[in-house]
């Protein structure tokens, strides 16, 4: 697994308070392919969706912005609700997959192996991510 891909699960994993033993990736492959499918496969979501959450909230920002020195034209009811609209979807998928993270990692630390529960103090609380927009307007 590249390194950079190592690194981003191992952010995660950190942020929901688990720890990642990337050596046992191979003996968990044979194991438990599935949960490490579900493992990798909830990760991206959660990258793919926190970048969503990003790139939109400063979307929203803008349209926020109107009469601002930024910007001189105005911005459709329309435009705001699209806006709103995928800000919503990326929250809730961001959410899911933040759900089947922690099951999986449940499930995975069980064995020991890939996935440890951390020890306290060492990672973030469970359900807070760094990589979630400030919700305050």
């Amino acid at each position: 697994m590249p390194d950079q891909n190592l690194d981003l699960l191992r952010y995660l994993l950190n942020s929901q308070g688990y720890d990642l033993n990337p050596e046992q990736f191979p003996e968990a492959c044979v194991k438990q392919p599935e949960q490490i499918c579900a493992l990798l496969s909830a990760a991206a979501t959660i990258a793919a969706t926190g970048a969503q959450m990003s790139v939109l909230t400063y979307a929203a920002d803008l349209l926020c912005d109107v009469h601002g020195d930024r910007h001189n034209t105005t911005h459709s009811l329309r435009e705001h609700l699209e806006v709103a609209d995928a800000l919503t979807a990326a929250l809730t998928q961001h959410d899911k997959a933040t759900a089947a993270l922690r099951r999986t990692c449940q499930a995975l630390s069980r064995t020991g192996e890939l996935v440890t529960v951390a020890p306290s103090g060492s990672a973030a609380p469970v359900g807070h991510t760094d990589d979630a927009p400030d919700s305050t307007p």
